[in-house]
Formats: C-alpha cells, structure tokens, sequence
C-alpha cells in the first residue's frame, strides 16, 4: 500500500467515525429550546484526529484545514456534516491526483529511505558511497524545491547548478548556499573517485546536514 493510499484508508475510517458521532446526540429536555449537542468526547476525538491528518497531509495553511478549522468548531451536527463533507473533498482529490503536496510528501519519504541508507553506509566504514548517496539525494531535493516553488531549471542542471539558481530566487540564504557548496564538493570528489580529498567526518557531516536541510526546506 503506497503513501496516497494509506491517507485515503485513513480517510475513510474518519468519515466513518465522523458518522459514528452524528449518532450520539440525545434530544433536549421537554421545555429545553437550543441545538442538540454531540457526546463531547466523541466529537473532540474525531476533531482531533481529523485535523492532524489534514495537516499532515496538506500542511497548516491549505485551505481545506482552514476550512476545516472554521466549520468544526462547535458540537452540532452542522458542524461534523462540515466536516464530513471536507474529508470527502479530500479523498476524492487525493483518488485523482490533485493533491500535488502528497508528492513532496512521498519524496521527502522517500529521501528518508536513502539517507537512512547512508547512515548505514557510514557505520560500516562505507564512506565514499555514503558521500555519493547523500550529493544524489541533495540534488533530487533541490530539483523539487525548484519544482514547488516555480524555479525554472534544465535537465541537465547539476547540484551546483541548482544551489545557485535556488539561493538566487531567495528559497535559501547565501550562508546556506555556501553550505551546500561544500557538500557539493564533497559529492563531486566522491563521484569522481577522489576519495583523499575527503574525510569520513567530512561525510557524516554532510549527512547530517543534508538530513537537516531537507527537513526544512522540503515543504
């Protein structure tokens, strides 16, 4: 099951639960005028839940978990009918692919996967494709920054490339450039076997760095 997936699985168990909590309001004492509530630890439970799946999936600032955050508010049906009816928006556009934060979210995934290789790669003396490893994930990383954020870039631009069109477009500071510049030196000598001009400190590093840096700036 890939990542869209499991956010559609999860998806479908809010809608249920959501449904669940429609279910637990009890009528009004006789003579008692007002909107009937919703059991409040139901409620605020599957609020809960649903906002931070909304935000994983699309960050604090998209406009479905602004709108989510403004209808779900009180305990009324109204309000999880709201709801319910974002969570379905969302499912529906995460089955036709118009969810392009997902694709950051699956690189980022997936950029975890290999640096993780790398760590392992370092541990056991390997630091000369650790080095290699790390500049390849660092490059695909800043091509999809570019990517997100409209920076024109050819398919022939390489890391240095890409760092200097990046810092120049403002995404990062020129301390940060330099920064990188220096991994990218590092993964330059690995790829073309100068592998004294480099150290394993050097390496690990790099590797925290870019770990770092990713983190960060891959949004």
């Amino acid at each position: 099951m890939n990542t869209s997936q499991r956010f559609e699985v999860r998806i479908d168990r809010l809608l249920a639960k959501g449904r669940a909590v429609l279910e637990t309001h009890s009528p009004n004492p006789p003579g008692f005028v007002s909107f009937p509530k919703l059991e409040h630890g139901a409620f605020t439970e599957w609020r809960a839940q649903s906002l931070s799946l909304l935000t994983n999936l699309l960050g604090a600032d998209h406009v479905y978990v602004a709108s989510f955050r403004q209808e779900v508010e009180g305990r009324f049906a109204s309000s999880v009918k709201a709801g319910l009816g974002i969570l379905k928006a969302v499912h529906e556009d995460l089955e036709d692919g118009f969810l392009t934060d997902l694709q950051t979210l699956v690189s980022a995934e997936v950029f975890t996967d290999f640096l993780a290789m790398a760590g392992h790669l370092l541990a056991r003396e390997y630091k000369d494709a650790a080095a290699s490893l790390c500049g390849a994930v660092l490059e695909e990383g800043l091509r999809r920054m570019a990517t997100n954020r409209g920076v024109k870039v050819g398919a022939r631009d390489d890391l240095s490339a890409l760092n200097q069109k990046l810092a120049a477009k403002g995404v990062y500071t020129r301390l940060v450039q330099k920064r990188l510049a220096v991994w990218t030196d590092v993964r330059n000598a690995a790829d073309h076997g100068r592998f004294s001009e480099y150290s394993k400190t050097d390496v690990t590093e790099m590797h925290t760095g870019v770990s770092s840096f990713l983190a960060q700036h891959l949004t």
